[in-house]
């Protein structure tokens, strides 16, 4: 009798672990989408970071998390939608604010825990020939409040869970600065 208890307590909790949304789905695939013989993504998985100052995310990304939960409990409103996150990392960038702290990138796994809710990566806006300020030297055609303002735009399309810069660059576009957004769907 005690053995018959001992294994239904062990089958309830175990039962009570949730997996994560899989990676992959297809021919071959694991229970969390991996090892694939033939796959394609799920949509279900995001990995998604964001750089900012210490101020805007957190000292250890509290901000950056709970801004994605406030926007996930407004959508939440309108559909049903369950968000898990998974592989939580912070790290310092190299760039190096005029106070003397580093920036901090945020990063984690999004997963959507419902099969017929998606997420969605998409770009926003780009803008080519980027310089930090009016007083940098160099070919501008625009500049970085530019790319702050379109974040916060992005930031209020239908179901957007956040918006990030990226940035980069080329030797005929100069300094990129990208806005994308993850969006559910």
């Amino acid at each position: 009798m005690k053995k018959n208890l001992v294994l239904i307590f062990a089958l309830l909790i175990l039962g009570g672990v949730s997996q994560a949304a899989p990676y992959y789905t297809g021919v071959g695939c694991d229970e969390e989408g991996l090892n694939c013989t033939f796959g394609r993504p799920s949509d279900r998985v995001v990995r998604w970071s964001r750089m900012g100052t210490v101020q805007e995310l957190g000292e250890r990304c509290e901000q950056f998390i709970r801004g994605i939960d406030e926007r996930r409990n407004e959508i939440t409103k309108s559909q049903n939608f369950d968000l898990k996150y998974k592989k939580f990392t912070y790290s310092w960038s190299n760039e190096v604010q005029a106070d003397g702290r580093a920036k901090i990138i945020c990063s984690v796994e999004l997963h959507s825990e419902l099969p017929e809710v998606k997420l969605e990566t998409k770009k926003f806006k780009d803008f080519f020939w980027v310089c930090e300020n009016e007083d940098s030297a160099g070919i501008c055609r625009h500049y970085m409040r530019e790319c702050e303002a379109a974040r916060v735009e992005a930031l209020k399309g239908e179901n957007v869970l956040d918006a990030t810069i990226y940035r980069g660059g080329s030797l005929l576009q100069g300094n990129i600065c990208t806005v994308a957004t993850v969006k559910v769907k």
